[in-house]
Formats: structure tokens, C-alpha cells, sequence
């Protein structure tokens, strides 16, 4: 691949980066944080892995990986339930 089919898949890597923040703002009103979170890191994976597909180094393959285990952790993070500390003794709640 040549210098320009690089520049080609730089510039939809971009176009991918800015596509998820744009569709994970319209998801944050209407479906929430979590969804919205787990858009875009779909949405940065997918660009990770095109990136991986044109430069072949540690890097971009680490960075790749790196991605893919935040995305995992911060979906299971949002699954999680809130939980509420109970009430103080002695108080009502009315």
C-alpha cells in the first residue's frame, strides 16, 4: 500500500472518531450515559482496528487491545447497580 491509500485511511479513521462522538451525543439524551459511552468506544475500536489494519506495529496493536479492554471495563462498570447508603438512624424519610 502506498502513501496514499495511508492518507485515505486516515482521513475515514477521523471520519469514524467524529461519526461516534456525533451519534453518542444524540444517544446521551435518549437512551442515557452508558449507552452513549458504549457507542462511542464501538465507534473507537472500529477506528482502532482500521488504523491496526494500515500501520502493523506493537503500538497500534496495543493501542488496538487497550481500546477494546476500556470499552470492556467501562460497559461493566455501567452494569453495575447503584447502590444507596442507608439511612442514618434516628432519621425519617418521609
Amino acid at each position: 500500500m502506498g502513501q496514499g491509500m495511508g492518507e485515505i485511511v486516515q482521513a475515514v479513521v477521523n471520519l469514524i472518531v467524529a461519526a461516534g462522538v456525533v451519534a453518542a451525543l444524540a444517544a446521551l439524551p435518549t437512551a442515557g450515559p452508558r449507552t452513549a459511552v458504549a457507542v462511542l468506544l464501538d465507534f473507537l475500536l472500529a477506528a482502532g482496528l482500521l488504523r491496526l489494519s494500515q500501520a502493523q506495529t506493537w503500538t497500534a496493536i496495543a493501542t488496538a487491545a487497550l481500546t477494546a479492554v476500556i470499552r470492556k471495563i467501562a460497559v461493566a462498570g455501567f452494569s453495575v447497580p447503584v447502590r444507596r447508603s442507608p439511612p442514618a438512624a434516628g432519621t425519617r424519610r418521609d
